[in-house]
C-alpha cells in the first residue's frame, strides 16, 4: 500500500511539473508574442536593475563586518551609511507592487518609470556608501590588514 501511494504521489508531482512551468511568476512580465511592449520592457529593465543591486548587497555586509572590527567611533558614519543603503533597498522591495497585467499599458509604463527613478536613487546610495567605505578602509587599514614594512 505504501509503495502504491508513493508511486501515485510521484506520478502526480511529475504530471504537475509542466503545468507549474507554464505559470508565470507574479514578479515577472508575461511573455508576449514578438517584441516586448514598452511597459514589459520597462518592467524587465527594472528587474534587471534590482538584480544587479541585489548582487552588490553582499559587499554592504562585508564592509559592515570589516568596519565593525575597527572598534572606533570613526567608522560609525560608514556603518550607518551601509545600513541605510540596505534599508533603502529593502524598503523599495517591500513597497514594490507591479500593476496587474490587465491594467492600461500607459498606467503600467508610468509605474515602472516611477519605480526606476526610485531605484536609481537607491543605486546612487549604494554606490556612494560603498565608495566611501572603500576609501575609508584603504586609507585606514585594520590592524590585521597592515603589511609589515620590509627593512
Amino acid at each position: 500500500m505504501k509503495s502504491f501511494l508513493k508511486n501515485a504521489l510521484r506520478a502526480a508531482v511529475v504530471a504537475s511539473v509542466p503545468v507549474l512551468a507554464a505559470c508565470s511568476s507574479p514578479n515577472k512580465p508575461i511573455s508576449e508574442n514578438g517584441a516586448a511592449s514598452p511597459a514589459s520592457a520597462a518592467e524587465m529593465a527594472l528587474m534587471d536593475q534590482h538584480d544587479s543591486l541585489m548582487a552588490q548587497t553582499s559587499k554592504l555586509y562585508e564592509f559592515k563586518a570589516k568596519l565593525s572590527g575597527y572598534h572606533t567611533e570613526a567608522v560609525s558614519p560608514y556603518i550607518h551609511g551601509l545600513l541605510a543603503a540596505d534599508a533603502a533597498m529593502m524598503g523599495w522591495m517591500h513597497q514594490y507592487k507591479a500593476p496587474d497585467t490587465t491594467a492600461a499599458p500607459a498606467t503600467r509604463l508610468a509605474y515602472f518609470e516611477q519605480q526606476r527613478q526610485v531605484l536609481d536613487a537607491v543605486q546612487r546610495q549604494y554606490k556612494s556608501t560603498l565608495d566611501s567605505a572603500t576609501r575609508f578602509t584603504t586609507e585606514h587599514p585594520a590592524a590585521g590588514d597592515v603589511r609589515p614594512s620590509s627593512k
